[in-house]
């Protein structure tokens, strides 16, 4: 697995087109490249932060090297965009989140 931390401060009039716009990038990198799923998050001092996790860091290069690259979707995202930090490549090491499956199994 190979995961990318992705990180923003967004103009707050304009998150409603970037959380559009990352939803459509982050179905079509599922349906076509190999994504795992992201999450979105936001943090106190309007810093956003996506956790995207890949099946390989291949998959997650193929994604950004293809033309089909959803233009209306980068467009939303990047007029929401006041500031951006690089990706941060991860690999994950231990594991301890509890899984979807677990989820759905009453609490005791």
């Amino acid at each position: 697995m190979f995961v990318v931390l992705y990180q923003w401060q967004l103009r707050p009039e304009r998150v409603k087109e970037f959380k559009e716009g990352w939803s459509e990038i982050v179905h079509r990198n599922i349906e076509k490249y190999g994504a795992l799923g992201s999450k979105l998050h936001q943090s106190h001092d309007n810093t956003w932060y996506s956790y995207s996790q890949w099946t390989s860091k291949a998959c997650w290069e193929r994604a950004f090297n293809m033309d089909d690259s959803h233009q209306e979707a980068r467009k939303k995202m990047l007029s929401a965009i006041l500031r951006t930090e690089p990706p941060i490549a991860m690999i994950p090491v231990l594991d301890h989140l509890v899984s979807d499956e677990m989820l759905t199994q009453p609490y005791p």
